[in-house]
């Protein structure tokens, strides 16, 4: 005949057990991306310019700066329709990957937009943006739209940097 008190005991451990599985496999699913470096070519273009317009293209580069990380963010047009032309620039703070190939339309950010701010940069062919990220665990997705008028293309770079420095805008 089992002793209650076994009994009990025996059972608060299952429960602790089962508790302690559960945050574990749970800690694993919820575990930051590992960042890897970036490198690729992005080529769209819009009939508008305007994240309320449901079908706007957008660019979107999600990253996450590790603790202690430094990473270097370049992005450069490589050709835009427009002479003289320029898109903006904005930040969410969040990781945000549910578009293709780094591509979205702007319907697919409404749920986040509130939270995505401008870095009032405006990107252009002669004026790139270089930011250098350093981390305590954040993540970031940089948004712009293709501008309007036939196909624009930007190069798009992340490097994992060697200083140390608050995040630095060019221009």
């Amino acid at each position: 005949m089992v002793n209650e008190k076994t009994l009990g005991i025996t059972s608060l451990c299952l429960v602790a057990l089962m508790l302690l599985t559960t945050l574990l496999v749970s800690s694993l699913h919820n575990s930051p991306v590992l960042q890897e470096e970036l490198d690729f070519t992005v080529t769209g273009s819009n009939g508008c310019l305007r994240f309320l317009t449901r079908d706007v293209g957008v660019v979107y580069v999600p990253f996450v700066v590790g603790v202690g990380e430094s990473w270097d963010l370049v992005v450069e047009c490589t050709e835009i329709a427009t002479p003289g032309g320029w898109v903006d620039l904005y930040l969410y703070e969040g990781y945000w990957d549910e578009g293709v190939n780094h591509k979205c339309v702007s319907e697919d950010i409404y749920p986040i937009l509130d939270s995505v701010e401008s870095l009032d940069f405006e990107l252009s062919l002669d004026n790139p943006f270089a930011g250098t990220f350093v981390g305590s665990g954040q993540s970031y997705t940089l948004f712009f739209i293709f501008p309007p008028g036939g196909p624009s293309s930007f190069h798009v770079s992340l490097n994992r940097s060697v200083g140390f420095l608050p995040m630095i805008k060019s221009g």
